[in-house]
């Protein structure tokens, strides 16, 4: 992006954006302040009032409107705003289209899962923290599906931790730019959208599932492919490096699942046969996935108030984890304790659901699409 666009953005908000720090080309993390508190919009910008507290910090990313461009923010921006229905996801603060950018202002999450694996010492994730990350992200990449779209980029990078309280202890997924429909809606109904033929490889080479590299259409089975792929490559590596795309999907179609998981926890291996037998247009089954994932997390003796492995840097949990709603586990102890009926097991289950509504059953029983 030309400086005269970054610039302009910088004008467009000076009287209610502080910009703190460019941290790509295309895009910059700012500090949203709104001045006017008798009006519900700014004269010079249109900017929707704001509430302060909530949208403090916000990421803004731009995008330059040059001849032959793309559109991608455009593409992304409409599949953000489909999912503002949808608990637990990015929020779209502000949007506009501008004679030379677009800008999208919206929520501003913590690190991506690439950068807090390699603050850890040895450069790989414990079962423990990989096991729970994996029951977050298909809570996220579900929410995805259920408004008709796969995101065919799931990798490290695009899943980041929250920036305070509960939030900081789950899995938000990011980047949509790559993200296609599925399901079309026709007079009032939602249908399969028919897979073409052959298509050009959208994803990244990494983590992307065989049909990829086949040059097939990608359906929601195929996202989940690729968090399994990003769970191995947390936890203990994928083998495939320095080689070409075409020797990455012999790879991949090569090497037996009880091979490639062989220092990862079983139960990943029964959830990649489950994913293998699926076609373009199956559902996943949400809740198997999750109720499988679920036996790591008992065999293992795994918490989901158990700290991350970022969290235990110089033997301390990270500020952010500590600054949960006032009062929010006190209500939920004293809340799930008058029941005399529950059991311990139960007890426990609905005080985890509470705190962390993206481990629920039910969000994964839920077909909401219908499709």
């Amino acid at each position: 992006m030309g400086s005269t666009c970054m610039t302009s953005v910088s004008t467009l908000f000076v009287a209610v954006v502080h910009v703190e720090v460019i941290l790509a080309a295309d895009s910059v993390v700012a500090v949203v302040r709104d001045p006017s508190n008798n009006s519900s919009h700014h004269p010079q910008t249109s900017c929707p009032k704001l509430n302060p507290r909530r949208y403090s910090h916000c990421f803004l990313k731009v995008e330059a409107n040059t001849a032959g461009s793309l559109g991608v923010l455009k593409k992304e921006v409409s599949v953000m705003n489909k999912l503002q229905c949808r608990r637990h996801t990015v929020r779209v603060v502000y949007s506009a289209r501008r004679e030379l950018y677009s800008y999208v202002v919206m929520t501003l999450f913590g690190p991506n899962l690439m950068q807090l694996r390699k603050d850890c010492r040895t450069n790989t994730l414990t079962a423990s923290t990989v096991c729970r990350v994996g029951i977050h992200a298909l809570y996220a990449i579900k929410q995805v599906h259920e408004i008709g779209y796969v995101h065919r980029d799931i990798k490290p990078a695009n899943m980041v931790i929250g920036r305070r309280g509960t939030e900081a202890r789950m899995i938000f997924l990011i980047d949509y730019g790559m993200a296609r429909a599925y399901a079309i809606w026709e007079d009032g109904h939602v249908r399969i959208r028919r897979q073409r033929e052959h298509v050009l490889l959208r994803g990244t080479t990494r983590y992307c599932s065989p049909t990829v590299h086949a040059r097939k259409e990608q359906g929601r089975k195929d996202d989940l492919w690729a968090l399994i792929y990003v769970l191995i490559e947390l936890h203990a590596g994928l083998p495939w490096r320095g080689i070409t795309e075409p020797e990455i999907g012999a790879m991949k179609s090569a090497l037996p699942d009880e091979v490639l998981m062989a220092d990862c926890p079983p139960e990943w291996i029964k959830i990649l046969k489950y994913i293998r037998t699926l076609v373009y247009e199956s559902r996943p089954d949400y809740k198997k996935i999750f109720d499988i994932m679920m036996e790591s997390v008992a065999r293992l003796k795994i918490t989901f108030d158990d700290p991350y492995d970022w969290e235990k840097r110089n033997g301390t949990m990270l500020p952010a984890i500590n600054d949960t709603l006032e009062g929010q586990q006190t209500l939920t102890r004293s809340t799930l304790s008058n029941s005399a009926s529950s059991t311990n097991e139960t007890r426990k289950s609905k005080e985890r659901c509470f705190m962390y509504p993206t481990t629920d059953p039910k969000e994964f029983e839920a077909n909401d699409i219908g499709i």
